[in-house]
């Protein structure tokens, strides 16, 4: 979130904010909302990527993957694929999935190509989505089908 202020909708000080409690409800749900994360051969956390199901009865077939992402030393070795890669399939193994949502920021070329490399398909750019220090961003919306071909 520091890092990458443009990348998150969430601040750096709206994140060190919520509870650790709070973080587990979050990521807790009704136990199809899950967390992934990537280690080191010295513990060391090197990338994350998060999962929500839509809770609502008419929105259940859908889900939104959630703050995805590596750490600068671990960029471009292929992890961020693998972490997005294993997302979907346990998505897909969850019961009446049929859409893998996600957003994000416009400019991010590197994120963008990672997500359309696996498939996912834009229908949307919302401008002005965003506001990090005075200066706006768009997000761009993306959507992968789970539906078998």
């Amino acid at each position: 979130m520091l890092e990458f202020p443009d990348a998150f909708t969430t601040t750096y000080e709206e994140g060190r904010a919520t509870s650790p409690e709070k973080l587990a409800q979050r990521i807790g749900g009704d136990g199809d909302d899950f967390v992934l994360g990537a280690f080191g051969s010295d513990g060391k956390l090197l990338g994350y990527a998060g999962f929500q199901r839509e809770t609502r009865a008419k929105l259940r077939h859908k889900g939104k993957v959630l703050g995805m992402y590596v750490v600068p030393e671990a960029r471009g070795t292929g992890l961020g694929k693998r972490l997005l890669l294993d997302l979907i399939e346990r998505v897909r193994a969850l019961d009446g999935m049929e859409l893998l949502q996600l957003t994000v920021t416009h400019s991010n070329e590197s994120a963008r190509r990672l997500y359309l490399s696996v498939g996912f398909v834009s229908f949307g750019v919302e401008q002005n989505a965003i506001k990090v220090d005075g200066v706006r961003f768009a997000k761009e919306y993306m959507a992968l089908s789970l539906s078998p071909a």
